[in-house]
């Protein structure tokens, strides 16, 4: 788990985090469910919700399969510097440059 830094660069973790849970209520989802889907913790799944929480590369994959969210409508550039210093091999940073074309993952 990884938590964010508190600063005004954290919006769009927070827009995300919005989303993802406005997206598990519309497909009828307690957190709980969610996170079982998932396989985390519930707590977790509401760190992320509310922005305070980076997923891993892979949780934040499996959360977009789940939901099935439509991640390149996801404004993840502005996040670029934090989420890159959490993820050493930058695969969300080559996602979001290849307008997440999935065929580019090892």
């Amino acid at each position: 788990m990884l938590k964010r830094k508190k600063d005004s660069n954290n919006l769009n973790l927070k827009n995300i985090g919005s989303l993802i849970k406005a997206k598990r209520k519309e497909m009828g989802y307690t957190q709980e469910e969610l996170a079982d889907k998932v396989g985390i913790s519930a707590q977790h799944c509401s760190r992320i919700e509310r922005g305070e929480y980076i997923p891993s590369l892979q949780t934040f994959l499996v959360i977009v399969e789940v939901l099935n969210l439509d991640i390149s409508k996801l404004q993840l550039k502005d996040d670029m510097d934090i989420i890159e210093s959490y993820n050493k091999d930058n695969l969300l940073a080559r996602l979001v440059d290849s307008n997440f074309d999935l065929s580019i993952l090892p």
